[in-house]
């Protein structure tokens, strides 16, 4: 595929097509929903589902009855039945999981990966988006961890059948996901990197080829925006110079964005309470981001009225927004840890930390402390 080729591939950006203001956050898994993400795609935003683990979420909504029969119903608009029934006939219990009977394995992350795992990755993507998607021409996204990359490519792909508008990623430097969009676009196979400690750059990659996953009838796709997630100036400067790794746009995310943050640049210093300690370095300077040219959102603390504002001012088409919506009735959160973190806020008494520790990323992670949970 040539420069020319890859750029033709890429969704329009004419005036004629707005951006949202408002980016709903990509959440935990199943936490930003396709309830969610609809309701916010209705609103005239962009809704955002989680990508992360799809393939389980789909496996265990079936074990447990499918209520409603939304699983069922979106995976009857899939456009390989025979894929669909064999995700069925393997997890689908119509009266539910009898008393503590266990959820049943799905494969495993691997390299080498089988068809099972392939296609249950495929079917639980598409489900969530076609979901999000029902009923309405809103915008929805899906957002995806670049350090999860061995599920990359296949989850995309069933985004993308259920015609994702935008993928978001941050997490890690997301460099081989425009080229891997325009791929998909095609149905082309694909052989995604994956990086491996130790080993050479280039030596790993997952294999997916969609035309041998589901024949060779399959429908037109459009290749979705890509929205790289970046805490640094020099990360937005670099994806946006070669064509080849070049995003559709950025969502600048500073160190007190709910969720994962980069670690502070330099030496590590921690508080009293063993807090990393941010500093004028960890914010991206914002004229720089803009001198790209291309479109930007802010997040971090920007989810408020003035925050929108600020943002504009500085030169952002908007804000991405995650707390205020994961603490919605429409998010996944339980509505026990739901009510309680809400009847917290609205006390001023929500204890929220910035841990080193909590997640196996490396990445420093937002812990709001409540008790009878983990943290």
């Amino acid at each position: 595929m040539t420069t020319d080729d890859a750029a033709s591939l890429r969704a329009p950006s004419s005036p004629g097509t707005p951006l949202p203001t408002i980016i709903q956050g990509g959440m935990g898994a199943a936490v930003s929903s396709w309830r969610l993400a609809s309701q916010v795609a209705q609103a005239g935003q962009l809704g955002v589902v989680s990508g992360i683990g799809l393939d389980m979420v789909l496996a265990r909504r079936l074990q447990d009855g499918d209520a409603g029969g939304h699983m069922r119903r979106a995976l009857a608009a899939f456009p390989v039945q025979a894929m669909a029934v064999r995700v069925l006939d393997e997890y689908f219990l119509p009266e539910g999981r009898a008393g503590a009977q266990p959820y049943a394995a799905v494969p495993k992350l691997e390299i080498d990966q089988t068809r099972e795992a392939q296609e249950l990755a495929v079917l639980g993507n598409f489900v969530e988006v076609w979901l999000a998607k029902e009923g309405h021409d809103g915008l929805v996204g899906v957002n995806y961890l670049e350090k999860v990359q061995m599920a990359t490519p296949a989850a995309a792909y069933g985004a993308m059948l259920a015609s994702v508008d935008f993928v978001l990623m941050g997490a890690g430097l997301p460099r081989e996901i425009p080229r891997l969009l325009n791929q998909l676009a095609t149905h082309g196979s694909v052989k995604f990197p994956v990086d491996v400690v130790g080993a050479e750059q280039g030596t790993y990659s997952v294999s997916l080829d969609p035309v041998d996953l589901l024949g060779t009838q399959l429908p037109p796709l459009t290749r979705p925006r890509f929205l790289a997630i970046v805490s640094a100036h020099v990360l937005a400067e670099y994806l946006a110079r070669d064509e080849g790794i070049r995003p559709d746009g950025f969502v600048v995310e500073g160190p007190r964005a709910g969720g994962h943050n980069a670690p502070p640049r330099g030496k590590v210093v921690l508080d009293e309470a063993g807090e990393p300690q941010f500093g004028p370095r960890d914010y991206a300077d914002l004229d720089k981001v803009a001198a790209t040219g291309m479109p930007f959102w802010l997040a971090g603390t920007y989810g408020t009225p003035e925050g929108l504002v600020a943002a504009k001012a500085a030169g952002a088409v908007g804000v991405q927004v995650g707390t205020l919506f994961a603490l919605s009735s429409d998010a996944g959160f339980a509505p026990e840890i739901r009510d309680e973190l809400v009847a917290q806020v609205a006390a001023g008494t929500l204890a929220v930390s910035t841990d080193l520790r909590a997640s196996p990323t490396g990445f420093p992670f937002k812990v709001a402390s409540l008790e009878g949970s983990m943290s």
